[in-house]
């Protein structure tokens, strides 16, 4: 949990709140769009995880106005810690 909430502040910065495992990346802690691509790659990259599957699209908003609203699962830091032990990320 520790290298993985440190990953966290050095991809997006401080947060006024101590990152848990039940914080949902875009709900929670604000990562959507082309941020939210590039934090998995580089989170599959420094952890060993595949997230060639990972389908993005499915967790996270794009960026801007105009965005059609829908529904987008959820994604924990626990589920994080989880793919890291997997070494997969769907």
């Amino acid at each position: 949990m520790k290298e993985i909430r440190e990953f966290i502040l050095e991809e997006r910065g401080k947060y006024r709140f101590e990152i848990k495992e039940h914080h949902s990346l875009q709900s929670d802690l604000g990562i959507y769009g082309l941020d939210a691509v590039d934090c998995m790659l580089n989170f599959g990259k420094k952890f060993g995880v595949d997230v060639s599957r990972f389908d993005a699209e499915k967790y996270f908003k794009p960026e801007g106005y105009g965005a059609p609203h829908k529904e987008y699962l959820e994604l924990t830091i626990g589920d994080l810690i989880d793919s890291v032990g997997k070494s997969i990320l769907l």
